[in-house]
């Protein structure tokens, strides 16, 4: 393969790579949207096609609020306690759950 066949990476200066992007052309790391891969069950694709036909917002909303919220509850309420509170989440039952939140005194 000659020499100008050769595909170039990059034609500008080191100074061109070293400096800071102008702020309209910066993404907030926050912001940027990152490929998510989420397998479900049957039975929680139904909760967040429930979910989200109540909401009226996109699943991806959705499922980033409940990862916030299984975060700051585990990290709030230390190992022990948010155990228990998964268990009372599991047996399904909003009534149940309730009287067990409200001991929290939320």
């Amino acid at each position: 393969m000659s020499k100008d066949k050769l595909p170039r990476l990059f034609d500008g200066s080191i100074d061109e790579l070293t400096k800071p992007k102008p702020k309209g052309e910066r993404k907030s790391l926050k912001k940027e949207k990152m490929q998510k891969t989420l397998y479900v069950t049957r039975d929680m694709n139904r909760k967040l096609i429930e979910l989200y036909a109540e909401e009226g917002r996109r699943q991806s909303s959705i499922v980033e609020d409940a990862l916030n919220l299984y975060y700051y509850l585990r990290v709030a309420l230390g190992e022990k306690k948010f155990e228990e509170l998964l268990s009372a989440v599991k047996r399904e039952d909003p009534g149940f759950l309730r009287e067990y939140l409200s001991k929290f005194r939320l």
